[in-house]
């Protein structure tokens, strides 16, 4: 089998309590800052895959730190 080569991780990620002040951000309908950084945060929209839960799925990037989150949207 061939070797795969992985790209080193550039940050540690969020910490829940991170993660569950950045959903509380975006369900407000604030403009979000990085909690680690201040940098202001990107979420894109996306689809759930088949099989894997009702609704979307959004992704979180902040371009300042290079953290990424992947949540869930809540069901209206």
């Amino acid at each position: 089998m061939p070797r795969v080569s992985v790209s080193a991780r550039r940050s540690a990620g969020f910490s829940l309590d991170d993660a569950a002040r950045i959903r509380q951000m975006i369900l407000s309908g604030k403009p979000s800052e990085c909690p680690q950084c201040g940098f202001p945060l990107e979420a894109t929209v996306g689809e759930a895959p088949v099989g894997k839960g009702d609704g979307g799925v959004w992704l979180v990037r902040c371009h300042g730190c290079g953290r990424n989150l992947v949540m869930q949207q809540p069901k209206p």
